[in-house]
C-alpha cells in the first residue's frame, strides 16, 4: 500500500474526521482556520458525489493566518455577561408570518424567546428590503441586520456578547457556522433544521421519478449532516426527523421544536360553509405538486358527487401553472393578506401532499381554526395525529375523493374533527404548549452546551484585569 493511499485512508476515517469536528467545534481558532477545517471536513466526510458543496460566496476576508485568537478571546470575555442574556439569530430573511408557514414558527419563536427574558439580534441573510416586516421586529425592541457583510462585521465586533446563535435552515447554517464558532466564542451554537431538506428532495424524487435530484440530495445530506455534527445542538421539527438525524449520526444532540400555533375556535357552523380550501407558500415545490394532483386526480372525483363543490387555493408567489386551473369549480386566489375569513368560511380543508418533510403548518394552521382536514400520510405526518379522531388521512386519489365527500356531507363527523383537533393543537401546539418545550431546550442548552463555562469566563476576565 502507497504512502498516498494509506493517507487517504487516514483522512477518511472516522476517527479523523471526529477529531476535526472537535477541532472545530471547541477550540479558539481563528476564521480562516475554521473554515479551513470545514472544507477539509467535508472532502474527507463524504463520497465523491459530494465536492458539490462548496463555499461559493466571496467573503472579501483578507487571508491573514497571522490573527491570533487569544486576544479576541480576550476580548469577548469582556463582552459576555451572564446576568444579560443575548441571542443571535440568523434566517435566510426578515419573516414574513402571512405568506409562508416557515415565518410563522420563526416569529413565534422570537416572541417565545422575548418572554423568556432573552435580547435579541437578528440577521437576515437577505438584503430584500422588506420594511413592514422589519418593522414588526424591531417594535419588538429586535436589532435588525441585513446581508451577509453586515453580519459578518457584527460578529467580529460584538460576537462574545451571545450566549447562544440560533442558525436556522441548512443554507444560513452552513454559511454562518465558522463565523459564529469564530466570534461568538462563548455562544452555544443552535442549528434549527426547519425540515430534513434531503429527506423531502427524495421523497420528490421518488414520486417523480426524477433522478437529476439525485446531486441535490447528495448536497443537502452533506450539507444537513455537517451542521447537525458542528452545533452544540439539533433543533428537529419532528420525532421522526430527530430519529431520522439518530440513526444517521447518533453523537448529535438533537431535542423537538415543532410548529406552533395559537388556537381561534371557529365561529361559523358547519351549516354556514361550503367549498374546499388549500393553502400554501408556492416557492415550495410539494404545494405545487399537491395542487396539480389534486385538481387533477381528486376533484373531478368530488365533483362527480358534489357539482358545484368550489375549490378554493391560497398561496404566495403563485406560478401560472396554478393560475391557469381556474375554473367555475378551481379558484386560484393567490396571495391573500387576510385568510382567516376563508378558514371561517370553508367546510373541508385538504392536504394533498405527495412529498415533503418535516410537519406541515397548513395542517397546523386549519387545526388551529378549528376546520377539519383531510390529508396524505405525507401531509399528516409529523404530528401525532390519528385517523378518524383529529383528521382523516387517504391513501389514494379515490380513496381522497371518498373522504372529502364523506366529511363534507357527515356534520356529526365534521363537528368531532373540529372540536378534537383543535384541543390537540391546543395541548401539544400552542404557544403555552411550546413556551414550556423552549424552556426545557434552552435550560438544558444553557447547562449542557455551551462551550466555556462560567468558571472558564471569569478566570478570563480575571486575566484580562491583571496589569
Amino acid at each position: 500500500m502507497s504512502l498516498g493511499t494509506s493517507l487517504v485512508g487516514i483522512i477518511r476515517s472516522a476517527g479523523f474526521n471526529n477529531l476535526l469536528r472537535h477541532v472545530y467545534k471547541y477550540l479558539p481558532l481563528s476564521l480562516i482556520h475554521k473554515q479551513r477545517l470545514r472544507q477539509i471536513y467535508l472532502a474527507s466526510g463524504f463520497s465523491a458525489r459530494s465536492d458539490t458543496l462548496t463555499i461559493t460566496r466571496d467573503d472579501g476576508l483578507p487571508r491573514d493566518h497571522s490573527r491570533d485568537a487569544l486576544p479576541l478571546m480576550a476580548a469577548s470575555a469582556k463582552q459576555f455577561d451572564p446576568s444579560d442574556p443575548w441571542i443571535l439569530v440568523v434566517e435566510l430573511r426578515i419573516p414574513t408570518p402571512d405568506q409562508d408557514s416557515g415565518s410563522v414558527r420563526m416569529s413565534a419563536i422570537i416572541r417565545l424567546l422575548r418572554e423568556m427574558g432573552f435580547r435579541i439580534t437578528f440577521i437576515s441573510d437577505s438584503e430584500e428590503c422588506l420594511p413592514q416586516y422589519r418593522e414588526i421586529l424591531e417594535k419588538q425592541g429586535i436589532d435588525v441586520l441585513q446581508g451577509f457583510q453586515a453580519a459578518r462585521h457584527h460578529l467580529e465586533a460584538a460576537g462574545g456578547k451571545y450566549h447562544f446563535v440560533l442558525l436556522s435552515r441548512p443554507e444560513v447554517a452552513f454559511q454562518y457556522l465558522s463565523y459564529a464558532r469564530a466570534y461568538a466564542l462563548y455562544a452555544g451554537i443552535i442549528y434549527d433544521t426547519v425540515d430534513l431538506h434531503w429527506v423531502r428532495l427524495e421523497r420528490e424524487m421518488q414520486v417523480l421519478g426524477d433522478r437529476a435530484l439525485l446531486d441535490a440530495i447528495v448536497h443537502y445530506r452533506c450539507m444537513e449532516l455537517f451542521n447537525s455534527e458542528s452545533a452544540d445542538l439539533v433543533l428537529a421539527i419532528t420525532d421522526e426527523e430527530k430519529n431520522r438525524l439518530l440513526l444517521e449520526r447518533p453523537g448529535v444532540k438533537v431535542a423537538v421544536l415543532p410548529n406552533i400555533h395559537e388556537p381561534y375556535p371557529p365561529v361559523a357552523s358547519y351549516g354556514q360553509r361550503k367549498g374546499l380550501l388549500f393553502i400554501g407558500g408556492f416557492w415550495h415545490k410539494p404545494n405545487e405538486d399537491a395542487v396539480m394532483y389534486f385538481v387533477r386526480e381528486i376533484l373531478p372525483r368530488i365533483t362527480e358527487k358534489i357539482p358545484d363543490m368550489v375549490f378554493y387555493i391560497i398561496g404566495s408567489n403563485m406560478p401560472d401553472s396554478i393560475k391557469s386551473l381556474g375554473s367555475a369549480n378551481v379558484q386560484p386566489l393567490g396571495f391573500v393578506a387576510d385568510v382567516a375569513p376563508y378558514f371561517e368560511s370553508c367546510r373541508v380543508f385538504v392536504a394533498p401532499l405527495r412529498f415533503g418533510a418535516g410537519m406541515k403548518g397548513k395542517v397546523g394552521q386549519s387545526m388551529s381554526h378549528g376546520l377539519p382536514v383531510v390529508a396524505t400520510r405525507i401531509g399528516a405526518e409529523g404530528m401525532g395525529l390519528h385517523h378518524g379522531k383529529h383528521v382523516l388521512i387517504a391513501t389514494d386519489s379515490e380513496g381522497f375523493a371518498d373522504s372529502v365527500a364523506r366529511l363534507y356531507e357527515d356534520e356529526t363527523l365534521w363537528r368531532s374533527l373540529s372540536a378534537e383537533s383543535l384541543a390537540y393543537l391546543e395541548a401539544n401546539y400552542s404557544l403555552v404548549a411550546t413556551q414550556k418545550r423552549m424552556a426545557r431546550i434552552f435550560t438544558r442548552a444553557q447547562n449542557d452546551y455551551v462551550g466555556i463555562t462560567r468558571q472558564d469566563r471569569t478566570a478570563q476576565q480575571d486575566r484580562n484585569a491583571r496589569p
